[in-house]
């Protein structure tokens, strides 16, 4: 069975692009050790830190290694953003505390269930690229949400002729409005003409 560390390092790698980094890594000379460390690549530039905690308490141990680490970093001009992800138990909150000074903090825990993967990525969703849908996808969506919104005008012609029109981009709604504008006009005018 997975560990929240190792789910949380293949989803990073798999859907986040990130790298792995080698055990220990080093910084200028300084050897760090973590359950796992990552390092962004294209799109991001963040260095992760995934760190088990060893039970509920306050961890002085994680929390000089953080210091330590982004001290390292300080002195040798690195730019990079450090996050920690914090797993294994519910992290005190002392730890949080303590860390979040010198870096962002997720603290995970360990989810379980059938839906501990998705809550893990959840908290891990600042750290990965957005998805974005296809226009094709969007717009279908879109059509089906306004007729779940709008169930009374479903059977509308002039309704269905502006959802099938917007298929086909702005331009084509903008003719639909404008003829059914023209119609209406000059329906009102020739009946205002039979009655004179």
């Amino acid at each position: 069975m997975m560990r929240t560390s190792d789910h949380v390092l293949e989803i990073l790698t798999k859907e986040g692009g990130y790298r792995q980094l080698p055990k220990p890594f080093k910084v200028g000379t300084l050897p760090f050790e973590f359950t796992h460390a990552l390092v962004g690549t294209d799109r991001a530039n963040d260095l992760v830190i995934v760190i088990d905690l060893n039970d509920n308490n306050f961890d002085e141990m994680a929390t000089r290694k953080v210091m330590a680490l982004t001290r390292a970093l300080d002195v040798i001009g690195s730019k990079r953003p450090v996050t920690a992800v914090l797993t294994s138990g519910n992290p005190h909150s002392k730890t949080v505390q303590a860390i979040s000074k010198v870096s962002r903090v997720l603290p995970i825990g360990s989810p379980v269930g059938p839906n501990a993967v998705n809550s893990i990525r959840e908290w891990l969703s600042v750290l990965l690229p957005l998805v974005q849908q296809s226009s094709i996808e969007a717009m279908l969506n879109w059509a089906t949400d306004l007729s779940v919104a709008t169930p009374a005008l479903t059977g509308n012609e002039f309704m269905k002729s502006v959802v099938d029109a917007a298929l086909h981009g702005k331009a084509a709604v903008e003719t639909v409005l404008a003829d059914s504008i023209t119609s209406s006009i000059d329906t009102a005018l020739s009946d205002k003409g039979d009655k004179t």
